[in-house]
């Protein structure tokens, strides 16, 4: 869990570092949902390639592999940021060559995760790792801002690449997770399109996809167009790093409660559907406000229920599967997640630059409403069958 959340700090320093990087060089909000997408679009392709690599072959030392390779992308980009040499090319070209090896690694380490702890706290494991993660995000989305403001882009990237190295050797050390790669070695069919088609009978999956790709496609990427918000309301990269930060602040707050609701699947299941019900009128009010006191607010709203959706669609997916198919659904997972938020990030980046912030908000706001209801009519429908065959 140490490890987990050094390595999401540094992310997330890397993250507004290059985001903020990007709108101060072009100016342009499009450019900042072109960064989102290229760190986001291989997910596409390469998680489901790491689900079907962990159902074959040892996570623990798929992760530790990843790792030690993930070291020298953001290695580059703070050589170059010292060197006073980052470009939007450079910029590009580094998060790219980071985010091919890191969306195959996203579900092996899911996966690796809740092996650190007896079977019987595998579901708390899940809710702790997704804890972690969110205080690594607010932590290193609030530290992010203050070195670029303070010292300069090249220490956020330089701890970056120390967090990969750091997760290298804590797994090296941790021979308990050799169970992960036991189960892994039994499995024979790994194929992706054999294992949807197992999952696809269960009712959450189907939901955990549908109500995935609702919030990720057009909620999810607010985040990564963050630094064109914080345009509007002031300027500085601590701005930046305050509204990163609330979508945090509320997730870390949802955490104990989605780890109470979610427990099981009917549970995760209403969790997930409240979730994507609740963050519509979020978005629209986000849409109609116009200064940091109802911004930070709707934003810690909005950060609670991604907090619902993504942990109580991920758990399942991890734990409550059948253990053939558990690396490919997750991979499918990641990569709808991924994919959904790359492809969301470039059409709302076009929609800021094209009708503004606040009419793209209310649009995107109205669509997650209408988006919402029709998972919540599936929802009841699916489990009033599953219901009356029991």
């Amino acid at each position: 869990m140490v490890a987990r959340f050094i390595s999401t700090m540094g992310s997330w320093m890397q993250t507004v570092a290059a985001g903020y990087l990007v709108f101060q060089i072009s100016g342009n909000a499009m450019y900042v949902g072109l960064l989102a997408a290229v760190a986001l679009a291989p997910s596409l392709v390469g998680a489901s390639v790491g689900g079907r690599l962990a159902d074959r072959y040892c996570p623990r030392k798929l992760s530790i592999g990843f790792a030690l390779f993930e070291v020298l992308p953001p290695l580059a980009l703070a050589l170059f940021a010292f060197a006073d040499a980052l470009t939007l090319p450079v910029i590009f070209a580094c998060v790219l060559a980071l985010s091919i090896p890191h969306s195959m690694s996203q579900p092996i380490f899911a996966l690796v995760l809740p092996f650190s702890v007896p079977e019987e706290l595998r579901h708390d494991a899940v809710a702790d790792a997704s804890a972690v993660y969110n205080t690594g995000q607010l932590t290193g989305a609030v530290l992010g801002g203050m070195a670029v403001q303070d010292v300069g882009a090249g220490l956020a990237f330089s701890i970056n690449a120390a967090s990969y190295f750091i997760v290298a050797m804590v797994l090296i050390a941790s021979p308990i997770l050799q169970r992960a790669c036991d189960l892994a070695r039994a499995h024979h069919d790994v194929s992706i399109r054999t294992g949807l088609r197992k999952g696809w009978g269960l009712l959450v999956v189907k939901m955990t996809i549908f109500g995935a790709a609702t919030f990720f496609f057009l909620v999810a990427p607010i985040e990564q167009l963050m630094p064109k918000i914080a345009a509007e309301h002031g300027e500085g990269a601590m701005l930046l790093g305050l509204l990163v930060g609330a979508l945090t602040v509320g997730a870390i707050v949802a955490n104990p409660f989605v780890r109470r609701w979610a427990g099981d699947v009917r549970g995760a299941e209403r969790t997930l559907v409240a979730g994507v019900l609740v963050c519509a009128p979020a978005v629209f009010l986000l849409g109609l406000s116009s200064s940091l006191a109802t911004d930070i607010p709707l934003l810690v709203v909005i950060g609670f229920t991604w907090e619902m959706v993504f942990v109580s669609g991920g758990s399942s997916l991890q734990l409550d599967v059948p253990p053939d198919i558990k690396g490919r659904m997750v991979g499918i997972f990641y990569t709808l997640v991924t994919g959904a938020a790359a492809l969301g990030a470039v059409l709302m980046g076009v929609l800021f630059e094209d009708i503004g912030v606040t009419d793209s908000l209310l649009l995107i706001g109205v669509l997650s409403g209408v988006g919402a209801l029709a998972l919540l009519l599936r929802w009841r429908s699916g489990r009033s069958l599953m219901d009356g065959v029991e």
